[in-house]
């Protein structure tokens, strides 16, 4: 018996020792700002002050900034799916497993928001002269949502389409691509680790887009489809590291015809930089490959071809990143616009100065963004 207790105490003399020793070593060792597995920057030291220590802000904070920091994180991410999953679970830390894929969870859409947003788009086409179209994309859960497990909820994504576009003003095109998406969903139009289509889920939505304003799009046969990566994991395997895995591939896409000239970005800051090319290679050497397409999400790319044809200015999200490479081939001028990053749209372009805009948000970007709004904004 007594030494049952002993045996007992010294494990727990053990346990608490190691939690404090990675503790200390969560606050001694060097901390990143930046979580390249994660794609997303970590919590920042919180600053100790009277208000923030009665109020209990302090110690909400450093628990977020021990938790984001804590010593072999990654390590203990994978061990809790890992966990888990043999304990039967098909859902960890916001993703489901089926069928060899990662599936966002999510919840329904939140139609006081989408009023919010339509209000805003409508306001937005006034003056446009019918020029405004609208893409809203469903995402990988709403495709395949018969393989999700059954308790898991559904999207409504198709619903928020249509109620979305029977919304709208008539002068604004609006783009269904749903029906091409889930006929196509056995062949490779998503991801399997990350929450984007691939490239080949973007060129079924441009051939729809290309037809709607009268284009015909480049054929498949015309097009190059480099096999530049097979070993992407996404950002759905980052919340979750679960050796489950099967790694994704990054395809780009090149044809004959007109050429980019030239890609211009402007940060947030006001910063510019330029390439010649809409393919940004160095990010194929680094966790998130899908910024390959376009780089870092930033307030405006400007894209000139010499295509010889008029300009179209997209207000999107990164979904269009992988897309707007196909609309070099018509216009000789593409601007991308991302509102996140922006107190309104006139900051930054002159919507009457381009022949055509498009609107292009997946769905679930689409139901959660309140700076869609910002549309309406003078």
């Amino acid at each position: 018996m007594k030494l049952k207790k002993t045996v007992a105490a010294v494990n727990i003399a053990l346990f608490f020792g190691m939690i404090i020793i990675l503790a200390a070593a969560t606050l001694i060792m060097p901390k990143a700002d930046f979580s390249e597995l994660e794609n997303r920057y970590l919590a920042e030291k919180p600053s100790l002050g009277a208000r923030q220590w009665f109020s209990g802000e302090y110690s909400a904070d450093l628990g977020d900034y021990l938790r984001e920091h804590f010593v072999l994180r990654s390590g203990w991410i994978s061990l809790r799916t890992s966990l888990e999953r043999l304990g039967g679970h098909d859902e960890v830390n916001g993703v489901y497993f089926s069928d060899g894929r990662f599936f966002e969870a999510g919840e329904p859409a939140d139609y006081s928001r989408a009023d919010r947003s339509v209000e805003a788009i409508n306001a937005f086409a006034e003056g446009l002269d019918g020029k405004l179209s609208i893409m809203i994309v469903p995402t990988s859960p709403q495709i395949y949502i018969d393989r999700l497990p059954a308790y898991s909820p559904d999207p409504g994504q198709r619903r928020l389409i249509n109620y979305v576009y029977s919304s709208l003003s008539e002068d604004i095109r609006t783009v269904d691509v749903y029906d091409r998406l889930y006929r196509a969903r056995e062949d490779y139009i998503y991801y399997r680790t990350d929450h984007h289509w691939t490239t080949a889920g973007a060129y079924i939505a441009y051939c729809e887009f290309a037809r709607a304003i009268g284009y015909d799009p480049v054929a498949l046969d015309r097009i190059d489809i480099e096999h530049a990566r097979h070993d992407f994991l996404g950002s759905l395997y980052s919340k979750v590291i679960s050796s489950e895995a099967e790694p994704d591939t990054v395809d780009i896409y090149t044809s004959d015809g007109a050429k980019v000239l030239s890609v211009r970005k402007v940060a947030a800051d006001g910063s510019v930089t330029e390439r010649d090319s809409v393919y940004f290679r160095e990010y194929l050497d680094k966790k998130d490959k899908y910024l390959t397409f376009l780089g870092e999400n930033v307030p405006l790319v400007e894209i000139e071809s010499n295509a010889g044809g008029g300009s179209l200015l997209i207000i999107k999200d990164s979904y269009a990143n992988c897309f707007a490479p196909f609309l070099t081939k018509h216009f000789s001028k593409v601007t991308l616009v991302d509102l996140r990053y922006m107190m309104k749209l006139s900051d930054y372009v002159d919507v009457s100065e381009y022949d055509r805009v498009l609107i292009l948000y997946n769905a679930s970007t689409f139901a959660e963004d309140a700076n869609i709004a910002k549309l309406s904004a003078k």
